[in-house]
């Protein structure tokens, strides 16, 4: 009985501790206090239609208020500045896309470094871009397009929503390891690049899965293949650049979440816990395949090595292809 009665009360100091922890990791972040998600760009986009259901979530998941707060301006730059000054408490939480690892090498006169003053939460989602065509344009495959491109050098012009897009680098990108000679007509946006293609003011277009889907199975562009490394659920029956002959091609739309760099690990931790619950809940999942996106909702060092990797990668395309920094 003795040896029973020590066991209990041990267990009951473990049960103690755990309740203390998990009451510590509740109050991790400042009770009374909204918080904000920043999105850096203007309402409407993915960016801010992710930052918007990201934000009713988790506030329905800790019981507070959770406003998006969109800070467009400068490619993104205003809203990453703003978040980077936030308070570093966690109530104050960016969503950026995959331009974020961009613009190390392509923006001069940042004020802040990515790396070294935002602390990734984690990679939120992915997606994978579409490579289209003009239905003009006679090839059916990547291996046609890439052919065609190089018995052409100069005379097909891609699109692109502008200078430093992920699409502008998805096609850099592509051109490096194809290499084929394209021509670059930049637009103010993702529709006016679809509308150019669709017109043949440019051949090659290359487009986040949800739209590029949507307007190659209405016939209005042809579709060749999908960006990442594995075909995706969201389209199995369309091969990857990669399976049309460019080995290692692999990259698509991305987005992560942060917080300023200050920000305690405790409380790194507790959102990088909620968003992970969020991203892989049942309910957001047929939500996100609506939108072209599948969830990652890895860990905050998986975050950090992934953004490190686009970083490099990107500074590599940059310089191969002679970019102008601002």
């Amino acid at each position: 009985m003795k040896g029973l009665t020590r066991i209990l009360a041990a267990l009951g100091l473990c049960l103690i501790a755990a309740s203390a922890s998990a009451q510590q990791a509740a109050s991790a972040l400042p009770a009374g206090k909204p918080i904000k998600i920043i999105v850096p760009f203007a309402a409407g986009g993915t960016s801010d239609i992710l930052g918007r259901m990201l934000a009713q979530r988790l506030g329905e998941r800790l019981g507070r208020t959770v406003i998006v707060d969109n800070r467009a301006g400068a490619g993104g730059s205003i809203g990453t500045e703003a978040a980077v000054n936030g308070d570093p408490d966690g109530t104050t939480i960016l969503v950026h896309s995959g331009a974020i690892a961009v613009d190390p090498s392509l923006k001069r006169n940042l004020s802040y470094d990515v790396q070294r003053d935002l602390t990734p939460v984690t990679t939120a989602v992915v997606g994978p871009f579409v490579l289209l065509v003009n239905p003009a344009l006679p090839v059916k495959t990547t291996a046609e397009l890439v052919k065609y491109a190089k018995a052409n050098p100069g005379k097909l012009n891609y699109g692109s929503p502008g200078i430093g897009s992920s699409i502008h680098m998805t096609t850099e990108y592509f051109k490096s390891l194809a290499d084929i000679d394209l021509v670059h007509v930049p637009y103010k946006g993702a529709g006016p690049a679809l509308a150019g293609a669709m017109g043949n003011e440019v051949q090659v277009l290359f487009d986040p899965l949800a739209t590029g889907k949507k307007y190659a199975q209405s016939d209005k562009l042809r579709a060749l293949a999908v960006s990442t490394g594995k075909r995706t659920d969201l389209w199995p029956e369309m091969p990857t650049v990669a399976e049309g002959g460019v080995p290692g091609f692999d990259t698509g739309v991305w987005y992560g979440i942060y917080v300023p760099a200050k920000t305690p690990k405790a409380i790194v931790d507790q959102l990088n816990a909620e968003f992970v619950a969020i991203l892989k809940s049942p309910e957001l999942a047929a939500w996100l395949r609506d939108q072209g996106l599948e969830a990652v909702a890895n860990t905050p060092a998986q975050a950090k090595a992934r953004l490190a990797e686009d970083i490099e990668r990107w500074a590599r395309v940059i310089k191969s292809a002679g970019l102008k920094t601002e």
